[in-house]
């Protein structure tokens, strides 16, 4: 780190402790959610960071509305390719696209293999700049859509034209051919028009993956008022429904709902949809698979933990992820409390930490959103069979690749090409094969459950 870096000195309390190597199951992040400014164009009654130009949060974890300059901001890319190497880096607000130096830090970040994508409200989407943004290496874009009437999206936006912008801002994704994600907020001002959003999401936008996201009370977000759990169960059936009806054609996910999995046992113990994490973490990545940074610098497992390990004006990223008090503590999930520390499911779950600590001030309690009976599912595991993100390719398999379907794996993130790679030796061996060829990996391809995302 250059000196202008170390004499910015800041005093933190995370970060005290003698330093410890990480757990070997927890050896580095994989995705990256990099909050680049405060700055915003729209004033969203919900948002996590309390960005924009008014602070409506009080609490001292929002009081710091700095940004890292860009020099510091291209050697913290080079702490990410050093110490987590091709990983997954969402590059999001506020709104990144305020940045003038945004195609800078892209440029740098895909320049190391970096798997790039920006997370934007989609008001400023030109050709020009989807072209740009695409030329510079950004690999797709998630883009913010939370009702199908243009004036319930813009109330909850709270800036006039949000809607008609985001909508044509998506339609502009689509014909320059950069892959975009639409993101849901589920809220009382949506609830009954889900299943309509996918579709107009899949059908009138063209993306390729609609994430619905369940509310976390935090920033701004600790203001709204939200559904019961009740009416979130609801939701979570809902949402199987949807999730089977477009296998293969866009992929749907529940965003901070880990426990989303007890809706897919319950209805199939052995859903293509069941996922977890390696080394025990569960249904929630954060701070074992995955990290946020904020505009200022400040590192948490999760963006929407407004928790810190440390700032990277003082500390590397590498002893943050190994040696916090924070991130040492997240990743005990045996130590979690009440419901999720009694749960049957929680190698598969294991609640939501960011949302635990927002109903109750303690990130290992239980996730106050879940109303699954601890034990009620203890007959479903041995049936189940979920993917496993963050895995590493087999070691001393007898399948060998040959040099061009390797280097096609390096097209997919690094979080899931140990999984992928894993499931085409064994499709392989199961032909009586020994060699991994394209033509295999393109027959492979074309079976599975999930369309294809980024990549080029």
């Amino acid at each position: 780190m250059s000196e202008s870096l170390v004499s910015l000195q800041r005093p933190f309390a995370a970060w005290q402790r003698a330093a410890a190597p990480a757990p070997s199951e927890f050896p580095r992040p994989y995705v990256i959610s990099w909050n680049l400014t405060y700055r915003c164009n729209l004033a969203c009654e919900h948002c996590y960071l309390d960005a924009g130009p008014a602070k409506v949060a009080h609490d001292p974890a929002f009081s710091d509305r700095g940004e890292l300059s860009t020099e510091q901001c291209l050697q913290v890319v080079d702490q990410i390719a050093t110490f987590a190497p091709e990983a997954l880096v969402i590059l999001t607000g506020g709104e990144p696209l305020l940045r003038r130096d945004l195609l800078d830090i892209v440029r740098h970040a895909s320049g190391r293999e970096l798997w790039v994508v920006v997370g934007s409200n989609g008001v400023l989407i030109t050709e020009n700049l989807g072209r740009t943004l695409q030329s510079a290496g950004v690999r797709g874009m998630s883009l913010s859509l939370d009702a199908l009437d243009a004036q319930r999206h813009d109330e909850f936006r709270r800036v006039r034209g949000a809607f008609d912008n985001t909508v044509r801002g998506a339609k502009v994704l689509a014909e320059v051919g950069l892959p975009f994600i639409i993101q849901t907020t589920v809220g009382a001002h949506n609830h009954h028009e889900l299943e309509a959003i996918a579709d107009f999401a899949y059908g009138k936008l063209g993306a390729t993956v609609w994430n619905l996201y369940f509310l976390v009370p935090t920033g701004r977000g600790g203001f709204v008022t939200d559904l019961e759990p009740g009416q979130y169960d609801a939701v979570l059936e809902r949402l199987r429904l949807v999730q089977e009806r477009y296998l293969g054609r866009m992929l749907v996910n529940a965003k901070c709902a880990p426990h989303y999995v007890r809706e897919l046992l319950a209805h199939d113990p052995r859903s293509p949809f069941l996922k977890r994490y390696t080394g025990g973490a569960g249904g929630c990545p954060a701070g074992t698979h995955y990290m946020g940074i904020r505009p200022n610098g400040e590192v948490t497992p999760c963006p929407y933990l407004p928790l810190f390990g440390g700032n990277l004006l003082d500390v590397s990223m590498e002893r943050i992820w190994a040696s916090s008090d924070l991130f040492r503590r997240i990743r005990r999930r045996d130590e979690l409390g009440q419901r999720c520390g009694a749960c049957e499911l929680q190698s598969m779950c294991g609640g939501c930490r960011a949302r635990a600590y927002g109903a109750t001030g303690d990130v290992m309690a239980e996730d106050p959103l879940c109303s699954h009976e601890p034990g009620s599912l203890a007959h479903t595991l041995g049936n189940s069979a979920p993917i496993e993100y963050g895995s590493s390719p087999a070691t001393g398999s007898a399948v060998s690749w040959d040099p061009l379907a390797e280097e096609r794996m390096k097209r997919i993130p690094a979080f899931v090409r140990g999984m992928v790679m894993r499931r085409v030796e064994d499709s392989c061996r199961q032909r009586g094969s020994d060699r991994v060829t394209v033509e295999l990996l393109e027959e492979i391809r074309a079976r599975m459950p999930t369309p294809k995302m980024f990549g080029r």
